[in-house]
């Protein structure tokens, strides 16, 4: 068995009534990161403005992890550029400590569809300082993670070309990155991940290898369920899959009150969700203390977390590969 995340009993950590300076119907899908200057986990958080029905990012810090401590009184990321005009959705963030700086890869929505966007900064607490690098994959993309190191010299970066997440390198950030490459990743009939997969949070570094969450949904017939599922990757060779969470055991499932909304909310089109919202996405995950801590959107709504020993995910992990109790990653 793999040890099982625990939702944390401060569950939901963030919700809209948090935000003040503008009517938000939905304070979800956060981006989640530890601060190197102040050892905070910083949390940047998709808000859906209800007068304009778009979203902008909204920053929030946490000491534990847990608590929510301080929540900022104003957006960190608006809609500027051309590229992002109908919304800023759904940061990663990934420290590259050995550079100094973080990337934060998100959703820059426009009349030509999503894209993958990126902004890099050598402070998360100074927006002032956030570097627009604009969209770096052709074509509608979303759910894109950078690795926090590099592999063999290269940058790796995962992202999803509909409906499978695909492994890229590239040799700088700056530069344009490819719009296909290996698929590592996809949907499974019958299964969690019926439908469509994408990108969670930027995967750490474990002595199996890279521990990287996803998420996965089903079908619309099946209701559109989001879930989350663990991934393990080579660290010398991320193409490579090692263990991906069994077709009938997602590591976490729309299951508590806040992860199920059964009225219509205005950020989702009800048409996507015949049984209700019932998701679990993935996008923050951070080790504090003995534990590793997963920031998900709950319902499309809030922000909620759950955690689980590291020692015990990673030997629990560890265990299946060997014993190949794995599903099948395409």
């Amino acid at each position: 068995m793999i040890a099982p995340l625990e939702r944390v009993a401060a569950n939901p950590l963030i919700h809209p009534s948090h935000f003040t300076f503008m009517r938000v119907t939905g304070s979800f899908n956060p981006g989640a990161a530890v601060d190197v200057a102040t050892n905070r986990v910083v949390l940047l958080v998709r808000l859906y403005e209800q007068d304009t029905r778009r979203s902008c990012l909204g920053l929030a810090l946490s000491s534990d992890g847990v608590h929510i401590d301080e929540i900022w009184d104003r957006p960190a990321i608006t809609r500027e550029a051309p590229y992002e005009s109908w919304g800023v959705e759904d940061a990663r963030i990934t420290c590259l400590e050995d550079e100094g700086r973080y990337a934060i890869t998100y959703t820059g929505y426009s009349p030509d569809g999503p894209r993958v966007c990126l902004i890099t900064t050598d402070d998360l607490l100074a927006p002032e300082r956030y570097r627009r690098h604009g969209p770096r994959i052709a074509g509608d993309n979303k759910n894109c993670v950078v690795l926090p190191g590099k592999v063999n010299g290269h940058y790796v970066i995962l992202h999803r070309p509909m409906p499978r997440i695909v492994c890229v390198r590239v040799p700088s950030l700056e530069q344009e990155w490819p719009a296909e490459g290996v698929p590592i990743v996809g949907p499974r009939p019958d299964t969690w991940r019926s439908s469509r997969v994408g990108a969670g949070a930027p995967p750490i570094r474990t002595d199996i290898g890279w521990l990287f969450p996803f998420h996965g949904a089903t079908t619309i017939e099946e209701g559109n369920v989001y879930s989350m599922g663990w991934c393990v990757l080579d660290l010398n060779e991320p193409e490579k899959v090692l263990y991906v969470s069994p077709p009938d055991v997602p590591a976490l499932t729309p299951e508590a009150s806040y992860e199920i909304e059964l009225g219509h909310i205005p950020q989702v089109d009800p048409a996507n969700f015949m049984t209700g919202v019932r998701v679990v996405f993935p996008q923050g995950l951070v080790e504090r203390g003995d534990d590793l801590i997963v920031y998900y959107g709950a319902a499309d709504v809030s922000v909620a977390a759950a955690r689980v020993n590291k020692r015990e995910l990673v030997a629990s992990l560890r265990t299946a590969m060997i014993e190949h109790r794995g599903g099948e990653p395409l």
